[in-house]
């Protein structure tokens, strides 16, 4: 599978980026004057534009690779969108999306740190460690950051979970008693399509949270409310027919890349 590379950084992109939605809609005049209007989902797309400076010639290169793997515009690849969350539902945890184990309970109606209540209680009832996680369609081996909010009105050791074909990420955190975003950097040594996110509770564990959320970067960003769309896009695709190579000095390149990938 082929995927949009990180930089050295540990960055998908530079500022600045472009990011443009563009939605098309049916309109339909019947005999009478009135009309129909309908959407036509499958014309929905996001484009972003890509502004890189100072990349080294490894850097130029994994970005030259992967638009000759993919055949310029022909090919599609997975591109984890820079100015977005990740994961989908990030403050409804009852999704389909997420996996809980059979005893974890998950209460929804509980007050959020944004004034709502949209916030969410988890109960491990078992005798043993219990988890939530989200599946991403990610690489493993990538940098990445995940935050979350939490709280608890007693001790709870939580742990937050990053994990790839069994291999578990995790870090300890003691869940504050007011509204605090923790958050978790790795990059797992495992080659997966394919990585998850989420909370791990002790046996008789009990903490409130909101606001999940995963970035391809070493460092969270603002929080980004989600609900069915994530900002992870597997059919992308390069949007011209050659990348404008610049070398400005020895081991400097500059260029600017379109991506077009279906709004799904």
């Amino acid at each position: 599978m082929l995927y949009y590379p990180q930089l050295t950084t540990g960055t998908i992109s530079q500022y600045p980026v472009g990011r443009v939605t563009n939605m098309r809609t049916f309109l339909n005049q019947l005999p009478d004057g009135s009309t129909l209007r309908m959407a036509d989902t499958g014309a929905q797309t996001v484009q972003w534009q890509l502004t890189y400076a100072s990349l080294t010639d490894a850097e130029a290169a994994s970005l030259q690779a992967l638009f000759d793997a993919s055949l310029g515009r022909l090919n599609t690849f997975t591109f984890l969108d820079p100015t977005d969350n990740l994961l989908m539902w990030s403050e409804d945890w009852t999704q389909p999306v997420w996996t809980a184990d059979p005893m974890l309970q998950v209460t929804l109606g509980i007050q959020d740190p944004f004034g709502g209540t949209n916030a969410l209680q988890l109960t491990n009832t078992g005798q043993a460690d219990q988890r939530i996680v989200q599946v991403t369609g990610g690489p493993s081996w990538y940098q990445y950051a995940y935050s979350v909010y939490l709280r608890s009105g007693a001790y709870c050791p939580a742990q937050l979970v990053i994990s790839a074909d069994g291999l578990d990420s995790l870090t300890e955190v003691s869940v504050p008693a007011t509204w605090t975003r923790v958050v978790a950097s790795a990059c797992l040594s495992i080659q997966s399509d394919g990585i998850s996110f989420g909370v791990q509770l002790p046996p008789g564990g009990t903490v409130e949270a909101c606001g999940a959320q995963v970035e391809a970067q070493s460092a969270p960003g603002p929080y980004k409310k989600t609900i069915d769309l994530g900002g992870v896009y597997s059919e992308t695709r390069f949007n011209a027919d050659l990348l404008p190579w610049t070398t400005t000095a020895p081991d400097q390149n500059k260029c600017q890349i379109s991506l077009i990938s279906n709004l799904t």
